[in-house]
């Protein structure tokens, strides 16, 4: 153990001179948690300007029922809206403004709106309230008598002359112009289509909902999106700096002929591994504590690791430093070795989920994700941290724990001591 020790401190100092690996361990993670969190859902709020030209105009000002569409939409937290006024031609507008010409959303309100939407409601109201008396009489005809019958074939009658009274009216149609490249025109599209099937329901009738939908959280804490994002960080840039991390320290020392001078003292081959695992299963507590402050200031983030995080934590930074090992092992060329440590660790960094859910790949992906070591690990993270689901841990403890004995085993016995 006084080897270990020795040349574990060794190589803290190394690394503390090294601003490149103060880097990649701490800024680099800290720069891809800023990036990320913020992305999904880190801080602030996604808004969408909307350009709203309306041309249902009466007497010099906007129908009522325009008016408010339009102020329906404004009320959205989710639209800046800005209205053109109806005598602006709208691609000499586009054209006019070089910095609004490739991220347009213009939506047009046409003439005769309030009127073709009142006569199409009106038109409906009345012809729900015809088929529903045809309807009861040929379903429960049998049960009413012949008088009351008789006063609804009236009333029914009575409808369909006043509805021939009404103009046929095909209802009003909103335009809604985007440029094509624009990748959220899709999203502001469907939000609109949202804002217009509520206005159909209740211009029709229809204000009680027959199915409701009630959203409620499994989990009862006060957490932010970032909270359910942090163990698959924390996993992922452990994953990372273990990985990729032994095989840049193992490349450099062999560079400057550190490790062949190591190799011709008693230092055991299975203390060098041993030193380098334990260096990097203590840089992975020092990302990890770093990572939590930083997101907590950041993002308020609450979630914090307990005793079994801590244990699966250690556990992971074993496993992947030891895989580390085995490259730096393996590979005798320094870029060679760097290079296998980054195909390995970035593929498996977006593939394992940690990122975003495995949901939203497809099935084959998801499979692969699932024979990935990083996927039981940030798994076991965010079932102990997030979910206080102790037993959704098992799994990940058994497969992590597994990985990191054999890899240590593999470690020790393909590292030719002397060839280094």
């Amino acid at each position: 153990m006084r080897s270990v020790q020795s040349v574990f401190l060794a190589l803290m100092k190394e690394w503390m001179r090294s601003k490149t690996g103060i880097f990649f361990s701490f800024l680099f993670p800290l720069m891809l948690l800023l990036i990320f969190g913020t992305i999904f859902g880190g801080t602030g709020s996604t808004t969408y300007m909307l350009h709203v030209q309306n041309f249902d105009v009466k007497d010099g000002e906007a129908t009522e029922l325009s008016k408010i569409f339009i102020n329906v939409l404004d009320s959205m937290e989710i639209f800046e809206i800005k209205e053109l006024d109806p005598s602006i031609d709208v691609n000499t507008y586009v054209k006019e403004n070089p910095s609004f010409e490739y991220n347009y959303r213009i939506l047009i309100i046409p003439e005769g709106f309030e009127q073709n939407t009142q006569d199409k409601s009106m038109s409906m109201r009345m012809g729900v309230t015809t088929d529903t008396f045809t309807y009861i009489e040929e379903n429960f005809g049998s049960y009413i008598s012949e008088s009351e019958l008789q006063a609804m074939r009236e009333g029914r009658e009575g409808l369909e002359q006043w509805k021939k009274m009404f103009p046929p009216s095909e209802g009003a149609e909103l335009t809604f112009l985007a440029e094509e490249t624009d990748m959220s025109a899709m999203a502001v599209r469907s939000i609109l289509e949202s804002v217009v099937n509520a206005f159909n329901n209740q211009l029709i009738g229809v204000e009680e909902q027959t199915i409701t939908i009630t959203a409620e959280s499994l989990v009862e804490k006060n957490m932010t999106a970032t909270d359910y994002y942090l163990p698959g960080y924390i996993a992922a840039f452990i994953m990372t700096n273990g990985i990729m991390g032994a095989t840049s320290v193992i490349s450099e020392l062999r560079r400057n002929g550190t490790v062949k001078r190591l190799a011709a003292t008693p230092l055991p081959k299975s203390s060098w591994i041993l030193s380098n695992v334990f260096q990097q299963t203590v840089l992975a507590f020092m990302l990890t504590a770093v990572m939590i402050i930083f997101a907590r200031i950041i993002f308020g983030v609450s979630a914090l690791p307990n005793l079994y995080a801590l244990l699966l934590i250690f556990v992971g930074a074993v496993t992947f430093a030891s895989i580390g090992m085995i490259l730096g092992g393996v590979i005798k060329d320094v870029e060679a070795a760097s290079g296998a440590g980054s195909a390995i660790a970035f593929p498996m960094m977006f593939l394992s989920g940690a990122f975003w859910p495995l949901e939203m790949m497809p099935s084959y992906m998801q499979s692969i994700a699932k024979c990935l070591p990083l996927y039981y690990f940030h798994d076991g993270l965010r079932n102990i941290m997030i979910l206080d689901n102790l037993s959704g841990a098992y799994l990940p403890f058994l497969v992590m724990g597994t990985l990191a004995v054999v890899f240590i085993g593999i470690a020790t016995k393909i590292t030719k001591w002397k060839e280094l």
